[in-house]
């Protein structure tokens, strides 16, 4: 019997800064909260609530169920325990698979060599079954595997989602720089935006946070759009139980009206990109986009601004960078009376350069780099 079915407890993976928020999300779904890690949290829940979790969490990167764990001492004991597993219940020879493998502070100081043990002894077992072996994959494989040991102690897990959760589905096309999906959606929490307001993202680039704010307001779940294959690798999957918590969430979905989400940007490429990936979201045509430089924009009031700048990372840029800040925050303090911005700066310099006092502040992560969001009222 694997682990988790034993257990109904998972780990989930989330980005770096989010584990509080992740957090509250899940314990509102149901689901208890064991432990909060770095980048990750233990939690324990029944099937239904991990179900849940898998089609509409927004925040969660990964939702990881233990197969085995044990203490590893050595490469031999990896390969033996690892054998242990019978992978042939989990997937048929003809499917493909992949292994992503994470070490610290144990035996093993190579990730890569960790995760070739772990295919050696998946591989080697079809092979006495079935005289041939599974495909690898690095990418897009059918069935996901994950190998952590830490302090010795290792555990194997199945990805339930099969990849990373961030991926929502939407992104057909990526522009510059694109805003990872469960940072923009971490963005739009920590605004509190009640969705009763007008939402206008002033440098909208490819559309990650108009389409993170159009599901949210429409209540589309976060697995909307997402391949659900993967799920079925589970082997207790519940087909009735995943269509029950499919219907119930799809059928909170609800219309938008026109121009309640808006998006700008000064490049062509940018709002054409955006408009491809918002059409394929319920109710994504009813999202306004307008080519514009924000400068430009006419002036409005009682509205959300949100905005993801440049931070200006190469050497060389930051003058230039300081200058557009200042200019952000000449157009909010001239163009939007009675509202509240909410802008991702690249450092807290980059906040004082907007030049209005921040209601507050709070560090986030942007992939490996520290981020600021600041909320910014304008009277």
């Amino acid at each position: 019997m694997f682990e988790f079915i034993n257990t109904n407890k998972y780990f989930i993976q989330v980005a770096g800064s989010v584990e509080k928020h992740a957090a509250e999300e899940l314990e509102n779904m149901g689901a208890t909260i064991l432990k909060e890690l770095p980048r990750g949290l233990r939690i324990q829940c029944e099937p239904k609530i991990l179900y849940e979790i898998i089609y509409t969490s927004r925040l969660s990167q990964r939702v990881l169920a233990p197969l085995i764990s044990f203490q590893c001492h050595s490469e031999k004991y990896l390969y033996s325990q690892a054998k242990n597993i019978d992978w042939t219940s989990l997937f048929p020879l003809q499917d493909n698979f992949s292994i992503i493998a994470n070490v610290s502070r144990c035996k093993f100081n190579n990730s890569l060599y960790a995760g070739q043990l772990l295919k050696d002894a998946i591989c080697d077992q079809f092979r006495e079954k079935y005289g041939e072996r599974p495909n690898f994959k690095t990418k897009e494989a059918d069935i996901n595997f994950n190998l952590h040991i830490s302090d010795n102690w290792a555990t194997i897990y199945l990805d339930t989602a099969g990849i990373s959760m961030h991926k929502r589905g939407y992104k057909r096309i990526s522009y510059i720089a694109p805003l990872q999906e469960t940072l923009a959606a971490t963005v739009i929490k920590l605004s509190e935006w009640d969705k009763s307001k007008p939402l206008h993202d002033i440098m909208c680039g490819s559309g990650t946070i108009l389409a993170e704010a159009l599901m949210l307001k429409c209540n589309i779940p976060a697995g909307y759009l997402r391949d659900e294959k993967p799920l079925r690798y589970l082997p207790n999957f519940d087909e009735e139980l995943w269509k029950e918590v499919k219907d119930k969430a799809n059928a909170k979905i609800i219309p938008i009206d026109n121009g309640f989400i808006k998006g700008s940007d000064e490049n062509k490429d940018a709002i054409e990109i955006a408009r491809k990936n918002l059409e394929a979201l319920p109710y994504g045509d009813r999202v306004e986009l307008h080519l514009a430089k924000f400068q430009d924009l006419p002036k409005e009031s009682n509205k959300i601004i949100i905005a993801n700048p440049p931070y200006g990372i190469r050497l060389g840029e930051q003058k230039a960078i300081s200058i557009l800040y200042n200019q952000l925050g000449d157009f909010l303090k001239q163009k939007c009376p009675q509202s509240e911005a909410y802008i991702l700066c690249g450092s807290k310099e980059l906040v004082s350069a907007i030049r209005l006092r921040a209601h507050w502040k709070k560090n986030l992560k942007n992939g490996n780099l520290s981020v600021v969001l600041a909320k910014i009222l304008i009277k």
